[in-house]
């Protein structure tokens, strides 16, 4: 497995931005982290787009090979080890579009909490490499609101591939008092399998 950066200094946010959007920050947050967390239990790799400022990491249970998290507001970090095991473990800022990717196919679990992919330069989020990302995981798990209209006009995309099936969809309301009166408390997650899912 090798996931490579194409082009570093084309991401300028500085680490911690963000940290004062409350659906990310309060119990919430760490419901969707873990509820997530539970579905990659039987992936050796981890890869997650949109970790922003709390990346799916500490939530893992299991001991995988990598772990590799990017959101261009995540903080910069690298580590050989995760819940006691070796672990290459990296969290780049950088948006998706931006990465080499490199995993056998079947490998890794793709996890996309908080969904709300924007466009890069002039390429839609919705396009070659993401869907390849997506028809070549093990497991795929999208968390979003679906009344912020970005990631619903976009998820059902996704969702309705041939090359996916539903595991489950859960609806959740969250009585977090930071988001309770938002579009964010009410959250749909999706755990998709592929031809590669573990039976």
């Amino acid at each position: 497995m090798q996931v490579n950066l194409k082009d570093a200094a084309a991401v300028s946010e500085a680490p911690g931005a963000g940290k004062d959007i409350p659906h990310l920050a309060g119990l919430g947050a760490t419901m969707r982290q873990v509820f997530a967390a539970h579905f990659l239990r039987d992936c050796p790799h981890v890869l997650e787009i949109g970790g922003h400022i709390r990346p799916i990491t500490p939530y893992l249970t299991h001991h995988p090979l990598s772990v590799t998290s990017l959101d261009p507001k995540t903080e910069a970090y690298e580590a050989h080890e995760l819940n006691g095991k070796q672990c290459h473990v990296r969290h780049i800022q950088a948006k998706f579009q931006q990465i080499d990717y490199h995993y056998q196919p079947g490998s890794y679990g793709l996890v996309l909490l908080g969904y709300s992919l924007k466009p890069f330069g002039h390429k839609d989020p919705l396009g070659a490499l993401l869907f390849s990302l997506i028809d070549n995981a093990r497991t795929v798990v999208i968390e979003y609101a679906p009344e912020l209209e970005r990631a619903a006009s976009q998820v059902p995309h996704i969702v309705s591939r041939p090359t996916v099936t539903i595991r489950g969809q859960f609806d959740l309301r969250l009585h977090d008092p930071e988001i309770a009166d938002t579009p964010y408390a009410a959250r749909r997650f999706y755990v998709l399998d592929t031809r590669y899912s573990v039976s």
